[in-house]
C-alpha cells in the first residue's frame, strides 16, 4: 500500500487528472487504486479505442499508455506529459530511440509506491 505521505500536493489543491490505458484489468485498477489514494484523478481505459473515443484535449495532465495512443493524442493535445508504460522490453527499447527523451518509460513491473513517486516528479 502506498501511503498518503507520497502525496505531491499541487499549489491550488486540484487534482492532477490521469488518463491510464493498459489492457491488463488487475494492473490498470491497482493503478489507480493506489494513484487515486494519494490525489490524484484517474480515468482507466483497457482499450486504446475506447480512451481515443472519450479523450477530450485539456483535459488531463498525464497519459499512461503502451505507445499505441501517443501520436494520436498527441495531435489532439501536445502539451499532454506522456509515460509510456509497457512489460515488452523490445518495444521499449524501439520506442525510446523514437521519442522524445522528455517522455517517460516505465517498465512492468513496478512497485506502486514507485509509480507514483514517478508521477509526481513528472507533474511536479
Amino acid at each position: 500500500m502506498v501511503s498518503q505521505s507520497t502525496l505531491n500536493p499541487s499549489k491550488n489543491n486540484k487534482k492532477k487528472k490521469i488518463l491510464f490505458v493498459d489492457d491488463e484489468p488487475d494492473i490498470t485498477w491497482l493503478s489507480k487504486t493506489a494513484l487515486e489514494r494519494n490525489g490524484f484523478e484517474v480515468q482507466t481505459f483497457e482499450s486504446p479505442v475506447s480512451a481515443l473515443d472519450n479523450f477530450k484535449p485539456g483535459s488531463y495532465d498525464l497519459l499512461m499508455d503502451g505507445f499505441e495512443l501517443y501520436d494520436k493524442l498527441r495531435k489532439m493535445d501536445n502539451n499532454i506529459n506522456v509515460c509510456f508504460l509497457t512489460a515488452a522490453q523490445e518495444y521499449y527499447d524501439k520506442y525510446k530511440e523514437r521519442y522524445s527523451s522528455e517522455e517517460c518509460f516505465i517498465t512492468k513491473p513496478i512497485a506502486l509506491k514507485n509509480l507514483v513517486n514517478t508521477i509526481n516528479s513528472i507533474l511536479s
